[in-house]
């Protein structure tokens, strides 16, 4: 995912214009990682300020597929 999906420089402007990402990786951020009930590798996860989520994008995308599940997701918000 980072490699293909996450350093395409589309992806990359689609999310720095519209989200705050964060990266969780269990080995460092156990109880955030227990508390999002992460199952599949990778995942995205899309929340809201206040912590409700959003939508769940589980798999290793495309660069395209990431910015159309992301962007179903923004249109939730």
């Amino acid at each position: 995912m980072d490699s293909r999906t996450l350093s395409d420089a589309s992806v990359d402007a689609f999310v720095r214009e519209r989200f705050i990402a964060v990266r969780i990786e269990k080995e460092h951020q156990s109880a955030a990682f227990d508390r999002l009930k992460i199952a599949d590798f990778p995942s995205t996860i899309v929340l809201r300020a206040d912590g409700t989520e959003v939508a769940r994008v589980p798999g290793d995308l495309s660069p395209q597929e990431f910015i159309e599940k992301l962007g179903a997701a923004a249109g939730k918000n």
